[in-house]
């Protein structure tokens, strides 16, 4: 049941990063927390250092964490809004 929320979770993330154009002026309403370190008012894709990944999701929107730089790999899972999430590795989050 937990592979399901999961997947549910990232094809309804996917589906509305895949929906917003490209350098859209709206940002997310809040704080991302991304290893510790706060993003006020979130917008786009932040590139992390390799290794582990922990995200607390304090906005009205939800993130895409992506395997590779530059949010373009293969998703490994999103983070709705008021939620965490850890993975053991993680290249880039998205939001808008």
């Amino acid at each position: 049941m937990r592979r399901i929320t999961a997947t549910l979770v990232t094809l309804t993330a996917a589906t509305a990063v895949a929906l917003v154009p490209p350098g859209s002026a709206w940002a997310a309403n809040g704080a991302l927390w991304v290893n510790g370190k706060r993003h006020h008012n979130p917008s786009g894709c932040y590139t992390v250092r390799p290794g582990s990944l922990s995200v607390t999701n304090r906005t009205n929107t939800a993130a895409v964490i992506y395997e590779g730089y530059r949010c373009n790999h293969r998703i490994l899972g999103a983070v709705g809004p008021g939620q965490r999430g850890a993975w053991e590795s993680g290249g880039s989050i998205y939001i808008n």
